[in-house]
């Protein structure tokens, strides 16, 4: 008479009852790990069709006549990507006209390093603008 076992049994009642159990949308994976605002259809195409950022943050720090002349120590600047060296002096030549004419003895430094030629800047990447003589 007991083909299964308790165990069987147990397992074909579990069965049974999860056969029987309505399905709700709200109990899927997809809709809890959503914020409560958004269902899964608005969310996927929100995420489809959202580009991606297209500016790039330099932090421009200035020393020396830099500094002097700009009258500003620290400040923010916002790029086309993707964003080279010679972008970051074109802006900084428009922001500042009295730094324009010294940008080509200035020294960059991008996170620390010295920049040769015209290097690619990284998102949130930190530039010193220097002079090449500074005195001392």
């Amino acid at each position: 008479m007991f083909l299964f076992g308790s165990v069987g049994l147990l397992a074909a009642a579990t069965g049974m009852y999860a056969l029987s159990k309505p399905r709700s949308p709200l109990n899927s994976v997809s809709e809890t790990t959503l914020p409560s605002s958004l269902s899964t259809s608005s969310a996927t195409s929100e995420m489809l069709v959202q580009p991606l950022s297209t500016e790039v943050s330099v932090r421009v720090v200035y020393f020396g006549m830099p500094l002097a002349v700009t009258g500003v120590k620290k400040e923010m600047v916002q790029l086309e990507s993707p964003a080279f060296l010679s972008g970051l002096k074109s802006a900084l030549a428009e922001l500042h006209p009295d730094l324009k004419s010294m940008l080509p003895s200035m020294l960059f430094l991008v996170d620390g390093v010295s920049a040769t030629g015209n290097v690619q800047l990284e998102n949130n990447v930190e530039v010193d603008v220097l002079s090449l003589s500074t005195g001392g």
